[in-house]
């Protein structure tokens, strides 16, 4: 138990003060059954009924003063080692996430072991940024990791427009990141594509990165050589993309520009063909990236004022239905 304003112990000496102040005047009569026999003499109060509403007065002033002084009950907090990192996730939701060299396509399982991570990493601060030809905040840096996979949940192919702006989303993450007092900042890319839209390009964000402490891991999902993107026609066929030429579409992925993204930050690049080697990436990143630290007080404390300041006014209540209840009052 600690008191937070404990120089507030001074008023108790005014106490003793008002107690002399209040003995000496007279206490003033209330209307009262037997109010004229007791001004004739005839009725005698004892000393210590005009005493008591004095003492309850003053009891009621010594909680208060408590009250005022704000009481803490303190309690030992977790001191062990923790790992502390921010971490923005700039996720791909252009229409080739939807291939299905993954099970069951690339959106749906880059989903997933997103998931996963995030389970996994319950000290970190963790934001979300999709992007198409569009780049959006979708959960800003946070702890709240309820609420992150709830609105990771919500993550669609084509809500940011189709197109691959790579430039654009680590441009925004870096927006969000710069300013972070954590140890390790960091930025997962998980894109399967090149970048075609947007006003900067990957190479300029990742300097930008670079320049803050900031390192990206890219994460190429896909096969390298290319998947077809499947289509859903008005007749709600499936049938795949294809070229002007009538020939079969298939997803492109620029590997050197991800790993020389990658390599301007002091990050890392990954390539991930199906479901099991991105797991296993996200499980060598989240090896790699932990930064120990302890807890900066081994105290936590806890407000009681509120039960002192309560037993304050009881006391006063006591005080005017004493006063009341025996025909005096004490000024």
């Amino acid at each position: 138990m600690r008191f937070a304003s404990w120089y507030l112990l001074i008023l108790f000496a005014l106490l003793p003060y008002l107690y002399r102040q209040w003995e000496r005047r007279k206490p003033a009569a209330l209307p009262h059954p037997d109010a004229g026999k007791k001004l004739n003499g005839e009725v005698r109060v004892p000393a210590w009924k005009l005493r008591f509403p004095i003492v309850l007065r003053l009891a009621a002033l010594c909680f208060l003063v408590i009250a005022l002084m704000r009481p803490q009950q303190g309690f030992m907090a977790d001191t062990s080692n923790r790992y502390g990192v921010d971490i923005m996730v700039c996720q791909d939701v252009s229409s080739s996430m939807t291939a299905e060299d993954f099970q069951p396509n690339r959106i749906s399982a880059a989903l997933q072991v997103l998931s996963d991570f995030i389970g996994s990493r319950p000290n970190d601060r963790i934001g979300l940024i999709v992007f198409g030809s569009e780049s959006y905040l979708q959960c800003p840096l946070t702890t709240d990791h309820r609420t992150l996979l709830s609105l990771l949940s919500d993550v669609k192919v084509g809500m940011a427009e189709d197109g691959t702006a790579i430039g654009m989303a680590l441009a925004n993450a870096v927006k969000r990141l710069k300013d972070s007092s954590a140890k390790n900042k960091l930025i997962f890319l998980l894109t399967d594509g090149d970048n075609n839209a947007g006003a900067i390009d990957p190479e300029t964000a990742a300097k930008l990165a670079a320049t803050y402490g900031i390192r990206i891991y890219a994460i190429g999902i896909g096969n390298p050589q290319g998947a077809p993107i499947p289509v859903i026609d008005p007749f709600g066929r499936k049938t795949y993309a294809a070229n002007p030429d009538g020939t079969l579409f298939l997803t492109k992925m620029n590997a050197e520009g991800l790993k020389k993204i990658a390599d301007i930050t002091s990050g890392g690049y990954y390539m991930a063909s199906d479901n099991g080697k991105l797991s296993a990436i996200f499980s060598e990143i989240d090896r790699l990236e932990k930064s120990k630290f302890e807890a900066k007080s081994p105290f936590v404390y806890d407000e009681r004022y509120s039960t002192f300041a309560l037993t304050a006014l009881l006391l006063l209540l006591a005080e005017i239905f004493a006063a009341r209840s025996w025909g005096e009052v004490v000024p």
